[in-house]
């Protein structure tokens, strides 16, 4: 697979106001004590000439990532707290590792919330930043978020005091990546970048290689092209995992991977990327396990917002189907409560809305069962119809209208389609 040549970084541009000399000297030593307010503002410098200073030092920052010069990276940052010190020295480490097309810092004419800022004094500005960052090769588009760093004053001259607000918490908003939480390890093949923690890169390689063989195998399966490529996230950190939501399910810990997409947005618009996040439970358990669940969410990923509007049933059984197909036949496992469950009970496909509460485990297994069955008895091509009748070209299907798709792609509704799938289950389960 041929690789692009990584794009420099692109720094952010600013009309630059002209300030006395003194602020454009970065070698100064420090002059703020940490946790005593700021000398007030020097009056002869308007808010505008301010943010100007403030926009060359973030400027600075982005050209140290793109030279890997730390130094200049905490150049304006207070030594004197070596707290913040340590976390912006992490900073940089993790952004040096990954492949950045683009990386900026824009200041923002809005600030922070002063009420949530009480440590610095009046002296003190907390603009809103915008990050915008986007990675080479895996994402379409960049991805912005909202940050901040308080800037004390003395005089006519600035330095990063803080990036937290009074009560301890980041200044950021918006979805998280691990590199801005915890100490990263990043690791790249063809087609995929493997961000790991310290307590996990020893078994980048037996990840990595899973993902790698994952590509291949779903990029052989499915009937259209897409990027082959993929963020994935093995780590234990758990600020990192706390810090995701919307998991199905309710809770990380049951989960053994799960992809999640990234927008270009904090609120919702366009996906830049769809990321996976394995879990170390589905490492630990090895193969075939791990190349299955790598495949089911790296289906996910090549679909993206092809089964947008699909019925749940179908697009995490297609998912589930793709993971099992290459896994010989007495090696394909299933929940001992779905047989129980196929043999006693009516089956239905599961409700979208419900599909991931406490019957989830059912829910896969049948849906599962229901994309083999129509693969089995008409062919894998009739599961690809089916996913295009059901998006319908992004209006999608809701399960209320998915009977008469059905019967006009395979022949059969809902209910019956159902009962099909658990007699499968019956016959290869017993």
């Amino acid at each position: 697979m041929r690789r692009r040549p990584r794009a420099p970084l692109v720094a952010a541009l600013v009309a630059a106001l002209l300030l006395p000399l003194a602020a454009c000297s970065d070698d100064e030593a420090p002059q703020d004590v940490v946790g005593a307010p700021a000398a007030p503002s020097d009056p002869a410098l308007t808010r505008e000439q301010q943010r100007a200073q403030e926009q060359r030092i973030l400027d600075q920052r982005a050209r140290a990532v793109r030279e890997r010069d730390l130094g200049l990276f905490l150049r304006r940052v207070d030594r004197r707290d070596p707290e913040l010190v340590a976390r912006q020295t992490r900073y940089f480490r993790n952004l040096v590792q990954l492949p950045l097309q683009r990386l900026e810092w824009t200041v923002l004419d809005s600030d922070w919330d002063a009420r949530l800022l009480p440590r610095w004094g009046r002296g003190a500005q907390v603009p809103q930043v915008r990050l915008r960052m986007q990675l080479q090769d895996f994402d379409t588009r960049p991805v912005d978020r909202t940050v901040g760093f308080v800037f004390a004053w003395r005089g006519d001259r600035a330095r990063i005091v803080s990036d937290r607000d009074g009560t301890g918490r980041p200044l950021f908003d918006g979805a998280p990546a691990p590199w801005d939480l915890t100490a990263i390890r990043v690791r790249e093949r063809p087609g995929v970048l493997g961000v790991f923690d310290s307590s996990t890169v020893d078994v980048a390689p037996t990840v990595m290689a899973a993902v790698s063989r994952g590509i291949g195998e779903v990029d052989a399966t499915v009937p259209f092209t897409w990027s082959g490529q993929v963020v994935v996230y093995h780590v234990r950190d758990t600020a990192v995992l706390d810090s995701f939501t919307d998991v199905p399910g309710g809770s990380i810990d049951l989960l053994g991977a799960m992809t999640f997409p990234t927008y270009s947005q904090p609120t919702a618009s366009p996906v830049s990327s769809t990321r996976m996040l394995v879990l170390e439970g589905s490492v630990a358990a090895g193969q075939p396990f791990l190349g299955r669940i790598v495949r089911h969410e790296l289906t996910h990923v090549a679909l993206g917002t092809r089964d947008d509007g699909a019925p749940v049933w179908l697009s995490e059984g297609l998912a589930e189907w793709v993971g099992a197909r290459t896994i010989p036949l007495d090696q394909r496992i299933i929940p001992t409560s779905a047989v129980d469950r196929a043999r006693s009970a009516d089956a239905a496909l599961p409700a979208s809305r419900d599909f991931n509460g406490p019957e989830q485990e059912w829910h896969y297994a049948l849906s599962w069962m229901a994309c083999d069955y129509l693969a089995s008895a008409q062919g894998e091509e009739v599961l690809w119809r089916l996913v295009d009748a059901m998006h319908d070209q992004g209006r999608g299907t809701t399960d209320d209208e998915q009977d008469a798709v059905l019967r006009r792609v395979v022949g059969t509704d809902a209910a019956e389609l159902g009962r099909r799938a658990a007699a499968r289950i019956r016959t290869l389960y017993g």
